[in-house]
């Protein structure tokens, strides 16, 4: 982790607005070829305002539209919804852009361009923002089981790093498509002589070793060796019996990039280290195991200045990492929500 205060929160909060909009008057959503993402990915097929969602979120309507008993616009509408009126999503895996929701005890489907999450968690008495919520109910889902050891051991590595990437303001990137560094899952940072700046995913930072700061994780990239972190991931996916090349593929396709994308092959085929190894990093067992040792070490045992105190001034750094205390009571309420949303 790097001696100097964070500064990416200053460059980059500005990409946490999503700049979408929404067709006036009544929601009619677009046809569109239904098209289902593999099992555990994020998917390409998803709203803008929607990526990342899982099931159990609560939604809210931004524009009238169509609950319809299928995903597709050719599909029966069985109620119109209302602007203002909440959902639940019952199916995290959208086709062709419709979500499967359940409204106020009805069921169907509607498309994710008119609906827009509802935060509901709180940590350190701070309501979560839409992204921060989204990306903690993500970690519950996917990172959890991804971890080594006991189920508390794993979600104490989980609540520490999430907590470290959130005061960091990495989870109130957002996805404002078509591009991919605001999404958490694709973020690099790359330390300059005029201060951090962000990075497409694809390029390479050679200062410091690398891009210093990846992923959902947050994880620094250049106090690792590639051996190891091919190491971490072959024991990550023992189970599955992946080659460390199924596991980028499998992180290229979870950030968005599917299989036939400029993106993908680069990501599965990189001989540069730097590359190949932020980008295994970016799997999210992968990373929360790497940066889990620094934010213990530094953070929980040492208390350095970079983790918490008055420098922490930012929003959202403010409301999670003011003081010791704060950062504590952050990681024990971001545990609970864990806890109760793992599996």
């Amino acid at each position: 982790m790097s001696a100097s205060p964070h500064r990416f929160h200053r460059l980059l909060l500005a990409s946490s607005a999503l700049l979408f909009t929404l067709a006036c008057g009544e929601g009619m959503p677009p046809e569109e070829v239904a098209v289902e993402p593999e099992a555990d990915e994020v998917g390409t097929t998803e709203s803008p305002l929607l990526f990342g969602i899982l099931a159990g979120s609560r939604v809210r309507a931004v524009e009238n539209v169509y609950l319809r008993t299928g995903p597709s616009t050719s599909n029966t509408a069985i109620r119109l919804v209302s602007i203002g009126e909440q959902a639940t999503v019952v199916s995290e895996s959208p086709s062709g852009g419709f979500y499967r929701l359940n409204v106020n005890g009805t069921v169907g489907w509607s498309h994710g361009d008119y609906w827009d999450q509802v935060p509901t968690l709180r940590v350190n008495g701070y309501l979560l923002s839409k992204d921060q919520e989204k990306w903690l109910r993500w970690v519950a889902a996917k990172v959890v089981p991804r971890l080594e050891g006991t189920r508390d051991q794993r979600l104490d590595v989980a609540a520490r790093v999430s907590w470290w990437a959130m005061k960091e303001g990495i989870w109130d990137l957002g996805r404002n498509r078509p591009d991919p560094m605001s999404s958490p899952l694709t973020f690099s940072l790359c330390n300059t002589s005029t201060g951090d700046r962000a990075i497409w995913p694809l390029d390479v930072c050679y200062n410091n070793g690398g891009p210093w700061q990846v992923g959902l994780a947050g994880v620094q990239v250049h106090y690792v060796t590639l051996a190891d972190v091919e190491a971490v991931a072959r024991r990550l996916y023992a189970r599955e019996g992946w080659t460390v090349a199924q596991i980028l593929d499998h992180t290229a396709r979870t950030a968005g990039f599917p299989a036939g994308s400029v993106e993908h092959g680069t990501i599965v085929n990189t001989t540069n280290t730097a590359l190949r190894k932020s980008w295994l990093l970016r799997n999210h067992g992968v990373g929360f195991t790497f940066e889990h040792a620094a934010v213990y070490d530094q953070c929980i045992v040492q208390g350095l200045g970079w983790c918490y105190g008055s420098s922490q001034t930012w929003d959202p750094a403010y409301k999670f990492a003011s003081n010791g205390s704060a950062m504590n009571t952050s990681i024990a309420h971001i545990r609970q929500h864990l806890s109760s949303l793992a599996p």
